[in-house]
C-alpha cells in the first residue's frame, strides 16, 4: 500500500492563530456525539478537544487566550486530516524534532570522520550490537552479495559489502528498531511499510544487475531507504494513537509528506544526494530532470513494477512504458498486466534478498 504515489489530502480548513499554551479537553472517541472527555495537552500548545460527530473523528481547536474549555468559548471543528497534516507540517519546520542519527550508525559516523579510520574499529562497534551483526551477517550471505564462500565474521562481511554499504546498512536496520508503539493500526503499518521497502529493495537491486550504469548494493540501499520518511511521521502520530483510527487519512498523509520528510531526515544525516533525491523522488512518476537515468529512475520503476504486479492501486498509476524512467533504461519487455517480465524471471532470487533484508 505505500508503494503509491502522491496522493491528494482532502481540503481542509486552517488552524485558527495560535493561542496560549494550555490545556485540552480530548475525547475518548466512543461513538456518541457526545463525547467522554479526558484532559491533554497537544503538540502544538492550543486548547483543542478530538471529538466524534456522524462516525467521523473532528480536532476543535479554541481561540480564546484562557487554557480553560468552556462551551462560551469560540471555536472551530476541522478534521482529523488537519491535526495529521498539522503534525507533518511541524516536521518539515523543524518544529516538531526528527529522530536522531541512530547510536550505532552515529558511532560509525563519527569513527569514519576521523583519519584514522579502520575496518577493525567500524568492526567492533557493530559487533557491540548483536542484532546489527546478524542483521548485516545475513545480507552479506544473500544472493545480491554471495562471494566464493558464506561469511561468518563482521569484518568479511564489511569487506564484502563495502565500507558505505555497511553503514547504510547499519542505518537503515537501526531506524527500524527505533519505532515503537501500543496501536494496533501503527503497528500494522509500520510492518507494512517494512515489507514493501524490503521488497522495493530487492526489486531495485534485480533490475540494476541488468543496467551496467548501476551498482546492484546501491540500488538495493535506495530501494531500502526511499520510505525513511514514513518512519518520523509514525513516531510523531503515535503520540495521538489513541485518537487515529482512519487509516486512509494516516496513509494518505504519508504518501504526501513522506517524500519531503524523507528528503530531510537523509540531507540532516549526510547521505549523497543520489540518495537524497530517491526519497525527494518517491511516487513522482512523471519526473524527467536529466536526458539520462539516475539512480531515482531505478527505484521508481522497480516501485511502479511491484504497484501494478500487485494488483492494490493499479488504476492510480501510469503504465510503466509511460513513465520518462522506463525510456531511459533498457529494462527489456512488459507481461499482458503491463508488469516488467525480467523481474518474474528474478522471482526466486528477489524472495530470497527479501529474506535476507528482513521482512517483518
Amino acid at each position: 500500500m505505500f508503494m503509491g504515489g502522491f496522493m491528494d489530502a482532502e481540503p481542509t480548513p486552517q488552524l485558527p492563530p495560535p493561542a496560549r499554551a494550555g490545556t485540552a479537553a480530548v475525547a475518548t472517541g466512543r461513538s456518541s456525539d457526545r463525547p467522554i472527555l479526558r484532559h491533554a495537552t497537544l503538540e502544538w500548545g492550543r486548547p483543542a478537544s478530538i471529538f466524534s460527530l456522524r462516525g467521523r473523528l473532528n480536532l476543535r481547536v479554541e481561540t480564546r487566550e484562557s487554557s480553560a474549555v468552556s462551551t462560551a468559548s469560540a471555536v472551530k471543528s476541522v478534521p482529523i486530516a488537519t491535526l495529521i497534516t498539522d503534525i507533518c507540517a511541524k516536521l518539515l519546520s523543524h518544529h516538531a524534532s526528527l529522530p536522531s542519527m541512530p547510536a550505532v550508525a552515529a558511532r560509525i559516523h563519527d569513527a569514519m570522520a576521523s583519519p584514522n579510520w579502520s575496518m577493525r574499529t567500524i568492526a567492533t562497534i557493530i559487533k557491540s550490537d548483536l542484532g546489527t551483526t546478524t542483521y548485516l551477517l545475513q545480507v552479506a550471505n544473500s544472493p545480491l552479495y554471495a562471494g566464493a564462500g558464506p561469511v561468518r565474521q563482521v569484518e568479511q562481511a564489511i569487506a564484502r559489502l563495502g565500507i558505505n554499504s555497511t553503514r547504510h546498512l547499519v542505518m537503515a536496520h537501526a531506524v527500524r528498531s527505533m519505532f515503537v508503539t501500543r496501536s494496533a493500526l501503527l503497528t500494522s503499518l509500520m510492518q507494512r511499510t517494512w515489507a514493501s521497502s524490503t521488497r522495493l529493495a530487492a526489486l531495485s537491486g534485480v533490475l540494476a544487475k541488468h543496467c551496467s550504469r548501476f551498482r546492484a548494493e546501491s540500488a538495493t540501499l535506495a530501494g531500502l531507504l526511499q520510505d525513511i520518511g514514513v518512519l518520523p511521521i509514525l513516531n510523531v502520530l503515535n503520540r495521538y494513537h489513541e485518537q487515529l483510527k482512519n487509516e486512509a487519512q494516516v496513509v494518505g498523509a504519508i504518501d504526501r509528506f513522506a517524500p519531503s520528510v524523507g528528503t530531510v531526515l537523509l540531507t540532516r544525516w549526510g547521505f549523497d544526494a543520489d540518495m537524497v533525491e530517491v526519497a525527494r523522488s518517491r511516487g513522482n512518476w512523471l519526473r524527467d530532470p536529466q536526458p539520462s537515468a539516475d539512480l531515482a529512475d531505478v527505484v521508481l520503476v522497480a516501485r511502479l513494477h511491484a504497484e501494478i504486479a500487485s494488483g492494490d492501486g493499479a488504476r492510480n498509476v501510469p503504465r510503466i512504458d509511460a513513465v520518462p524512467a522506463f525510456s531511459k533504461l533498457a529494462f527489456g519487455d512488459l507481461r499482458p498486466d503491463g508488469s516488467l517480465a525480467l523481474l518474474h524471471d528474478e522471482e526466486a532470487t528477489i524472495n530470497d534478498l527479501m529474506s535476507s533484508l528482513g521482512t517483518g
